[in-house]
C-alpha cells in the first residue's frame, strides 16, 4: 500500500521537478566572454628582468622602460649628422603577438623628422626586430596579440 501511495504521488507530481537544468557548452563560452574583459589583459608581456615582478603595475613600467631603454640604445649606435638642432616628438604603435614577437604597426612624426632623417622608420624597425625575448602577455593563462603606444622623442644639439 506504501508503494501505490508514492507511485500515485509520482504520477500526479511526475519527473519535472526533479529534473536538473542542462547548460550547453555553446551557451556557457557565450556567457563567459560577456564577461571578459578584452581591452585588458591579466598579465602584461614582459623582458626577462620584468618577469619577477608580480605587481601588475609594476610589470607594466618595467616593460615600458625596458623597452625604452632597448630602443634607445639600438638607436643611439645610429650616426646621425644634422645642421639644425631638433627636439620632435613621434608615436610608435607596437603590437606584440601571442607568441612575443614584436612588431611595428604605424609611426606618427613630423615632416621635420621626414626630412632630416629619412631613414628612421627603418632603423626603428630593425631596432624592434632586435630586441631580446618577450614573454607575451597573457589573458585568462593564454597567450594573447596586445598594443601599446610609445612616445620618442628625437633630439639634438
Amino acid at each position: 500500500m506504501k508503494y501505490s501511495y508514492l507511485l500515485l504521488l509520482l504520477l500526479c507530481f511526475g519527473c519535472q521537478n526533479f529534473e536538473t537544468k542542462k547548460i550547453s557548452s555553446e551557451d556557457l563560452v557565450e556567457e563567459e566572454l560577456k564577461e571578459l574583459n578584452w581591452q585588458e589583459v591579466e598579465v602584461y608581456p614582459a623582458f626577462e628582468a620584468c618577469e619577477n615582478l608580480s605587481e601588475t603595475q609594476a610589470k607594466k613600467s618595467c616593460f615600458e622602460q625596458q623597452f625604452a631603454l632597448q630602443l634607445h640604445e639600438s638607436l643611439q649606435q645610429k650616426k646621425v649628422i644634422l645642421s639644425d638642432s631638433i627636439q620632435e616628438k613621434m608615436l610608435l604603435y607596437i603590437s606584440i603577438n601571442a607568441t612575443g614577437k614584436p612588431s611595428l604597426d604605424s609611426l606618427e612624426t613630423s615632416a621635420l623628422i621626414e626630412e632630416k632623417m629619412p631613414q628612421m622608420q627603418s632603423w626603428l624597425q630593425e631596432s624592434i626586430q632586435k630586441m631580446p625575448k618577450i614573454y607575451p602577455a597573457r589573458k585568462r593563462g593564454i597567450p594573447v596579440k596586445t598594443s601599446f603606444k610609445l612616445p620618442l622623442v628625437i633630439a639634438s644639439e
